[in-house]
């Protein structure tokens, strides 16, 4: 396994938070920073190396993918909401997307917002009226999937995803404890 001190992410992230440092007028003038940027900085590494335990996998490589794929501030894109810890009552890995559509059967999926079932697993179609227009909730978002989607990992897109419930998962979602 590579040295995660060593590797791209750890190194674009190290600088995003340094410039954050530099650009904080409140630490700049010897006081606290605005924001714990060390605190998200060490979580994410810590996130990193629970994914690379969790998966088999290096957490250089892990850290390298969210931070190729982030396109907003670290503040906000390091969170549990983006970066879950897998277990099994909250995560399902695959290793490919075709185990993931094996999986999952046909595409069906229910929505936690009017509980119709859609063919979509990020944006409701199942056609069910909500307040006077048809249904479009998203699976991700600040509301998200409430708590009644899953979250899936699929180790050759090093990616976690939210997505609403699978219905052929339902009953293996009902069996888990709470």
């Amino acid at each position: 396994m590579a040295d995660i001190t060593q590797c791209d992410g750890y190194k674009s992230l190290r600088a995003a938070v340094d410039k954050d440092y530099a650009k904080d007028r409140y630490y700049q003038k010897g006081g606290r920073p605005f924001h714990d940027y060390q605190a998200k900085f060490d979580w994410t590494v810590e996130r990193a190396k629970h994914y690379g335990d969790a998966l088999g996998m290096d957490p250089a490589d892990v850290l390298n993918a969210w931070e190729k794929g982030r396109d907003y501030w670290y503040m906000n894109y390091y969170q549990d909401a983006n970066q879950p810890k897998i277990d099994a009552d909250h995560v399902r890995v695959f290793d490919t997307v075709a185990q993931l559509k094996e999986s999952i059967g046909s595409p069906r999926f229910r929505c936690p917002a009017c509980g119709g079932i859609s063919s979509d697993a990020y944006t409701c179609d199942s056609g069910i009226e909500r307040e006077g227009k048809p249904c479009d909730w998203k699976a991700y978002g600040l509301f998200g999937a409430l708590g009644k989607g899953t979250f899936v990992y699929v180790k050759e897109k090093l990616a976690v995803q939210s997505i609403f419930m699978p219905v052929a998962w339902e009953d293996d979602a009902a069996a888990q404890p709470a």
